[in-house]
């Protein structure tokens, strides 16, 4: 495993838990969210991030809404309340660590919460990491709209990705052991 391979979940387990965003005032909406694996076995690190717009712009409230690490087919965020009567940008993204490699996908999100309502959103993750979706549901569980860009707001190791296409980094150990400074 490689520094940036191996550095990757020790950075995003010391994130766990900060939560950098705070609603704006005015009226809000709950927000629940989780992730859903096909498999398990493998440490993965799940995020929620908040953005301005679909664009991708950083909010003035801080964009970190929730992290989570786990290996469990399902891991859930804590709810959180989240700006109401206005569009509202997110994204759910996960890092998972495969051997000399790792793994993501994400899915950034637009929709427009009711005042006072409950929601949910799911990331669907399937074939290791390969490909996901999203799902936004209401409190009665029916689908609520939402509208995507194409490339996630959260990327992945080597840059841009596409709304729920995952993505897949290797490194060479070989490199890295050759670099490492003996004393």
């Amino acid at each position: 495993m490689t520094t940036k391979t191996c550095a990757l979940p020790f950075l995003l387990a010391s994130l766990t838990g900060c939560i950098t965003y705070a609603p704006p005032s005015g009226p809000t909406a709950s927000l629940g969210m989780y992730f859903d694996n096909d498999s398990s076995g493998h440490m993965r690190t799940g995020t929620a991030n908040v953005f301005a717009n679909p664009a991708c712009a950083s909010p003035p409230s801080g964009g970190r809404i929730g992290t989570r690490m786990g290996m469990d087919e399902r891991d859930e965020l804590p709810t959180q309340k989240i700006a109401a009567g206005q569009e509202f940008t997110f994204d759910l993204a996960t890092i998972e660590v495969q051997g000399q490699a790792n793994a993501g996908c994400s899915v950034t999100a637009t929709f427009l919460p009711e005042p006072g309502a409950t929601y949910e959103a799911r990331l669907y993750i399937r074939g290791n990491t390969a490909r996901c979706e999203m799902v936004i549901v209401d409190g009665q569980n029916l689908a609520v709209p939402f509208t995507m860009p194409d490339f996630s707001c959260t990327g992945g190791m080597e840059g841009k990705t596409r709304n729920g296409v995952g993505w897949f980094a290797y490194y060479d150990i070989s490199k890295v052991i050759l670099n490492i400074p003996l004393k």
